[in-house]
């Protein structure tokens, strides 16, 4: 009982990130021809609508080329060794963070956080965020469209 509590609270991407994520890897894996939207819905099982907006926002952050016409369809603008997963999910979700105070132009007294004069934790978390943002950026399209994804604690350890 307490798990399926649990799995609602957990910090997760949006469906649309998800199915980015898989609409991507398709075209990874396909590379370099290109696939239409109907044909990477077929490929992957997503709902055609839903996955016609994902790659609309996908081609306007510049990751993938459309190509209109009878012969037409979408690619990756980049090899996937160059696409990041930060990148993908920029693109979705416009970043993510850990925390209110983790955004970039937060300012030291922000007025998103009540406590934020008083917080204990904003600089440990704001350490975090940014190792979690560091790590995201060095997992490629190549390593989730492959399997290829390892995850390397020790590189992630702060000094104390």
């Amino acid at each position: 009982m307490v798990r399926k509590s649990l799995e609602n609270k957990m910090l997760t991407l949006t469906r649309k990130t998800d199915y980015a994520l898989v609409a991507m890897t398709e075209l990874a894996r396909c590379a370099p021809e290109q696939l239409s939207a109907r044909k990477i819905a077929e490929l992957s099982g997503l709902p055609l609508p839903i996955l016609s907006g994902v790659l609309h926002q996908l081609h306007a952050h510049g990751l993938i080329v459309s190509v209109r016409g009878k012969q037409g369809g979408y690619s990756l603008m980049q090899s996937p060794d160059e696409i990041s997963l930060a990148d993908m999910i920029e693109a979705i979700e416009g970043g993510t963070r850990l925390a209110v105070c983790c955004h970039e132009d937060s300012p030291t007294n922000s007025d998103e956080c009540d406590i934020a004069s008083n917080c204990r934790i904003k600089e440990p978390i704001r350490r975090v965020n940014e190792s979690f943002q560091r790590f995201l950026s060095q997992v490629s399209l190549a390593h989730v469209a492959f399997d290829k994804v390892s995850l390397d604690l020790a590189s992630l350890r702060a000094k104390f």
